[in-house]
């Protein structure tokens, strides 16, 4: 989707800010989402899960781009994280996080997400969230031709291989007020779909 931008159930209160890391040619840009509230169970746990993309990133950096940041002045390492309340209510809280990521050796770009259990504050499993067999991957590929248009990489799949994905943590699946975005990261970039009849392929909720 363009905008991952929604509106969320104001009870819990969400709050945005910065984390920046710069080293030489390095920086490391996100805004994260923190959630706040005296009835929300394993909240620190919450907040940590949510902030971990930020420290994966990070760490990636410090193990494998900082001793080869430091040869060279040309040499560098840009990535933004941008952490968006894709659905919240009573019972659950969605996040969507666009992560894109540039050196002078390579690039990628990804959105990961977040699903919250709110009642009690356990974090899902995105693999565990929707039954996925290759007759969905086949629906999957025609709402994406819809929705998306022709997407090269996609189309030279086979259904099996769409199915791996799913069953994968490149998955994606996230709540919107508009019912569900479901989808996967591939080598090139990545795809979701939109399905505002999910219910029938739910696991959970």
């Amino acid at each position: 989707p363009e905008d991952l931008k929604y509106y969320y159930y104001q009870p819990v209160m969400l709050v945005f800010f910065v984390y920046v890391k710069v080293l030489d040619n390095t920086i490391i840009l996100a805004n994260i989402t923190v959630v706040s509230g005296e009835d929300v169970p394993n909240l620190d746990k919450i907040n940590k899960d949510i902030r971990k993309e930020v420290d994966e990133m990070t760490a990636l950096f410090e193990s494998e781009y900082e001793s080869h940041i430091s040869e060279s002045e040309e040499n560098y390492f840009v990535a933004t994280l941008a952490g968006y309340v894709a659905y919240m209510d009573e019972d659950k809280l969605s996040i969507a996080w666009q992560e894109e990521m540039y050196s002078d050796r390579d690039s990628g770009v990804y959105l990961r997400s977040i699903n919250v259990y709110m009642k009690n504050g356990v974090i899902l499993d995105n693999e565990d969230i929707l039954a996925i067999d290759d007759e969905f991957s086949v629906e999957f590929r025609q709402k994406s031709d819809e929705q998306n248009g022709e997407i090269s990489y996609l189309t030279y799949m086979t259904d099996q291989q769409i199915t791996d994905y799913f069953k994968s943590d490149d998955i994606i699946v996230f709540y919107t007020p508009k019912g569900m975005e479901i989808g996967f990261n591939y080598e090139e970039g990545w795809v979701t779909v939109t399905y505002e009849e999910y219910e029938k392929y739910l696991k959970v909720f």
